[in-house]
């Protein structure tokens, strides 16, 4: 993890804001997930409205909600009413996220941006709908799952390049705690690896936020080299936006809440800070293909990413997230 000295730094030089860069997704179809409230997704969506979306497809929980989201982004954006698609979705059931992208499959015609920011820290062990332990099934699967049923939308925006030469990107956020997962922490026993996320018996919360996210890279960069296979012109990404001020910590208890406040005080960017990194890896282009975006600049795929138990886990991984998820693709995409 960052050091006190690294969190500091970054608090005060924030990444650049994509409108200084000239960055414009002007009339680029773009959906982003977790829409809703003050965090990283809400923060990402109002500035895809301010650089041009149209349309800007909202996935929040419920319809309410997304329109609560869209009011705060023409207040803070002035931009048309007319630019917005809603579409309530629950990350927590497969079911809801077929329905959600059969739903934008049926109201746009392509998508050239795909941002997937909706996730949960929870800090008490629950299960989805479909059996999963809450962060496994709405971080990992439900991202992964969205990822591969918007593929064709995708490979339609990739069909009709743009006169400024943008290609269709998809992100994934993440976290770079992702490279400091310690070998000791994994599965030893014969569990794979999202076997062991989904295990009551072993579940701490701290731990749980590591292995999930590794797994979620891992999900990443099945996804990336599917699409690189067969759509080459699709970049597939992931982010980490550093430590930032969310309400995903929203259900810690409250000694810690104390100690999150004092230290987010100090050492944390802001939400809008945080989602300048978002935005930015989904104007990257070919360069930035299953790559690790933060901080204006690829992560080194170092520390634990660069063992050897990382390069066996890694096909383990997501052939279990695969084994998981392909009754609910449609044929051929898996």
């Amino acid at each position: 993890m960052a050091s006190i000295g690294e969190l500091w730094h970054n608090a005060r030089n924030p990444p650049a804001d994509p409108q200084s860069l000239g960055l414009s997704f002007k009339d680029k179809a773009v959906l982003v997930t977790g829409a809703y409230g003050e965090g990283l997704g809400a923060n990402a969506a109002i500035k895809y409205a301010a650089l041009g979306a149209n349309p800007l497809i909202l996935g929040t929980r419920t319809a309410e909600k997304g329109e609560l989201a869209k009011s705060a982004i023409i207040e803070r954006t002035g931009c048309s009413p007319d630019i917005f698609i809603i579409e309530p979705v629950d990350l927590a059931s497969f079911e809801s996220v077929k329905r959600f992208a059969e739903n934008v499959s049926q109201r746009v015609p392509a998508l050239h941006v795909v941002q997937l920011a909706g996730g949960v820290s929870p800090w008490k062990y629950a299960k989805t709908p479909d059996g999963h332990e809450a962060s496994v099934g709405i971080n990992l699967l439900s991202s992964a799952l969205l990822a591969l049923l918007l593929l064709p939308k995708l490979r339609e925006a990739a069909k009709a390049p743009s006169p400024d030469g943008f290609r269709p990107h998809l992100s994934i956020l993440n976290s770079i705690v992702t490279f400091t997962v310690s070998e000791k922490k994994l599965p030893s026993d014969g569990q794979k690896l999202v076997q062991r996320c989904d295990d009551e018996s072993k579940w701490d919360p701290i731990q749980q936020y590591l292995l999930v996210k590794l797994a979620t890279w891992y999900a990443t960069k099945g996804i990336a080299q599917i699409f690189a296979e067969h759509d080459p012109d699709i970049i597939v990404n992931a982010t980490c936006p550093g430590l930032c001020k969310t309400n995903m910590a929203r259900d810690v208890p409250r000694v810690f809440k104390i100690f999150m406040a004092i230290q987010n005080y100090f050492l944390a960017r802001t939400a809008e800070m945080g989602s300048r990194t978002l935005v930015s890896a989904t104007g990257l282009g070919p360069e930035s293909h299953g790559k690790f975006w933060t901080n204006d600049k690829y992560h080194a795929m170092d520390g634990f990413l660069a063992t050897e138990r990382s390069d066996a886990l890694y096909p383990e991984t997501w052939s279990e997230i695969v084994s998981i998820l392909r009754p609910h693709v449609p044929e051929g995409i898996l």
